[in-house]
């Protein structure tokens, strides 16, 4: 596809930042937005709809203001400005590697939100969500640090009771996030606290076992955490089937679990 029927798609955009005014293209992938998803990570990751998101946020080249495409036209308040002015905020886009930097414009995104003062149970389910992204880039440090970035809020979120009617949610998250930095001890206490909470006792279960395995690999599987027990008539005794996310893998195939799926029944027990 050519730059005219990109731009013919809206798949290339003019963004005008609010902040200096500069005008700058933006190429902004719509992949997967209405396609059918066909698995579920066990953070709630939608697959594929929730891929190839790197393209929602943008950086002015110029002043390196940070937002969701779509709120650019947004005024920004007098404090965001400052932050955006600071040393410490151009520091959030030093990095080693093409990789890393094309992740960068989330960290920064998220410290531009915390200045606005938003729920920080929103602020750790936007971070998570970002660490998708940056794995997807390859960038594995900012992905590490997007995941600490969730920990610390959610963790803040449930401690000030602002799960948004949801703590359990909240708890659950917080045990896959720490399985995935490896922080095997902190995810195991997280989801001691989820009880017999009926929506999340049995993914808790699988994620239990995956922490006594010390194994901290994304998977995502058929049936996403909160149906599990309810979709799967293989769930209770024999977990159903996985596949792990590798770094930069944007592309997913339903016959990627499908084949996995028709394994016979031995290969797919856990324990």
């Amino acid at each position: 596809m050519n730059l005219k029927e990109d731009c013919v798609n809206n798949s290339v955009m003019v963004v005008s930042c609010p902040l200096c005014f500069n005008h700058f293209s933006h190429y902004r992938s719509f992949e997967g937005l209405n396609t059918t998803p066909f698995g579920y990570g066990l953070d709630f990751r939608v697959v594929p709809k929730d891929c190839n998101r790197s393209s929602d946020v943008a950086t002015c080249p110029h002043c390196l203001y940070t937002s969701m495409v779509q709120d650019f036209q947004h005024r920004v308040p007098g404090q965001v400005k400052d932050l955006v002015r600071s040393q410490d905020f151009a520091k959030i886009f030093n990095a080693q590697t093409e990789e890393e930097k094309s992740a960068r414009s989330w960290p920064a995104l998220l410290k531009l939100l915390k200045a606005r003062g938003i729920n920080p149970r929103d602020l750790g389910v936007l971070s998570l969500k970002a660490s998708w992204s940056a794995r997807e880039l390859g960038a594995l440090e900012t992905e590490g640090e997007l995941l600490e970035r969730a920990d610390a809020w959610l963790d803040d979120a449930l401690r000030r009771g602002l799960t948004k009617g949801d703590p359990g949610m909240v708890i659950y998250l917080l045990g896959e996030i720490n399985r995935r930095r490896g922080e095997f001890l902190r995810g195991r206490e997280m989801l001691t606290f989820l009880g017999n909470n009926p929506r999340y006792r049995y993914p808790a279960l699988l994620l239990t076992v995956l922490i006594e395995e010390e194994d901290s690999t994304p998977y995502w599987s058929h049936y996403s955490p909160d149906h599990m027990e309810q979709y799967s008539s293989r769930f209770k005794g024999l977990f159903p089937a996985l596949r792990s996310i590798p770094p930069r893998k944007t592309d997913f195939a339903p016959d990627e679990l499908r084949e996995q799926s028709e394994q016979p029944d031995d290969d797919r027990q856990r324990f």
